[in-house]
């Protein structure tokens, strides 16, 4: 088994986990200073301050698009398909991920966020024609 393609998806876990925290970190200071009551948001989300709804909505969006890549990498694992370029495109999704995750938790520059976006959408998709033509 090629272990060097469980490196950039335990990142990418590692990446979800961290984000999770701080978004529970931000509700709770919301919620200790009493910027956030629980009544405004037992039925929904939308009361909890920006910081809180930034880092929500990046984790959300951690269950989106990576999906295709966890679900990559297992397929590569299974069917040992070892390659440098598998290797550098796992990377290089990853690092768009982090990349628009601290967009998405900073200043949330939409247009920055979607190039980051973009850039780990092209990417995967050209991790899976990959993958593809090695299966071929």
């Amino acid at each position: 088994m090629n272990k060097q393609l469980l490196y950039p998806m335990i990142v990418q876990i590692l990446l979800t986990t961290i984000i999770l925290l701080r978004t529970g970190y931000c509700r709770f200071q919301s919620l200790r200073i009493g910027q956030t009551k629980i009544k405004d948001i037992a039925l929904g989300q939308d009361a909890w301050p920006e910081a809180a709804l930034k880092a929500a909505n990046s984790f959300n969006n951690q269950f989106q698009l990576p999906i295709l890549f966890y679900v990559a990498i297992l397929v590569s694992l299974f069917l040992q398909i070892n390659s440098q370029v598998l290797q550098i495109l796992a990377w290089f999704f990853v690092i768009t991920r982090i990349l628009h995750a601290y967009v998405h938790i900073t200043s949330n520059h939409v247009p920055t966020r979607f190039r980051f976006f973009l850039a780990g959408f092209i990417t995967i998709n050209i991790t899976w024609i990959f993958i593809a033509f090695q299966i071929l």
